[in-house]
């Protein structure tokens, strides 16, 4: 019985765009014999039993006896006594950004809730003169949000960024998910680190 990759087909070599010739896919032995010694997988706990003996040993000298002038060697992070500093890059939960008066900087142009693929994002938009839009509700359901990002993207204003808070994103209670614009503000302060970042990466494409 002759054994097939899939990559061997030829409607496959289309889907992956390469010939199955160049890729030269190795066949799946699926008839290979074990020997009794592999049937028992002895030598695999035991090498499995040896790995994690030897990471819980060491985590655990670290901790006791940490190294001079360093609290431990040991990379394990005590969450949620001890949390990282993560990089600007980091895709968090999506904010909208406050002016100095406090107001969301959002121009209700409705740009983010069109291009949001998973349809996290609900505008009614309101006027506080002739012209000038703003937000009356901002709603952002984070049940459904896929942090591509997106939004932030789009946004003409640096009015929605992705932050760094990762806390409280899970929820058995879907209706938690849900935040409205009071709940979503922040400083521009506090996003400065990733607006700098935006404005960097986004610059390399002529946005």
């Amino acid at each position: 019985m002759k054994t097939m990759t899939g990559l061997e087909h030829s409607a496959s070599s289309v889907q992956v765009g390469i010939p199955a010739a160049i890729l030269k896919p190795k066949k799946v032995r699926r008839r290979l014999d074990m020997t009794l010694w592999e049937k028992l997988y002895v030598a695999e706990i035991v090498r499995g039993l040896v790995v994690t003996s030897k990471h819980f040993f060491i985590n655990m000298i670290g901790f006791i006896f940490p190294p001079a002038g360093k609290k431990r060697k040991v990379f394990t992070v005590y969450y949620p006594e001890e949390k990282l500093t993560l990089p600007p890059a980091y895709r968090g939960r999506p904010v909208l950004v406050a002016d100095a008066a406090g107001e969301a900087k959002c121009v209700a142009c409705g740009l983010c809730e069109k291009m949001c693929p998973a349809h996290a994002i609900s505008i009614v938009a309101a006027e506080k003169a002739p012209g000038e839009r703003y937000p009356e509700r901002y709603t952002l359901d984070l049940g459904r949000c896929v942090y591509c990002g997106y939004c932030e993207e789009v946004c003409p204003k640096e009015a929605i960024v992705m932050s760094d808070e990762y806390q409280g994103l899970a929820q058995r209670d879907r209706s938690r998910l849900v935040f409205e614009k009071e709940q979503l503000l922040r400083p521009e302060g506090k996003v400065k680190a990733r607006l700098t970042y935006v404005r960097r990466i986004y610059s390399k494409w002529n946005y």
